[in-house]
């Protein structure tokens, strides 16, 4: 198991999309299905909270 194993990437509307960490970068991308580029844009964009992330991206 490697370190970015442990990283579970939150489903409560209520967490942080947090880039400041690559491994939780790479979980999230996966999971929103998007690039890193606009993982960032998006929270540059409308801020941390996953549930305005996803709203944006148009990722439910």
């Amino acid at each position: 198991m490697t370190q970015s194993d442990d990283i579970v990437v939150p489903t409560n509307p209520g967490q942080a999309v947090d880039v400041t960490q690559l491994a939780a970068v790479e979980q999230w991308t996966r999971q929103l299905g998007v690039s890193e580029e606009a993982l960032r844009l998006a929270v540059a964009e409308v801020g941390t909270s996953a549930e305005e992330v996803r709203t944006h991206l148009g990722v439910s």
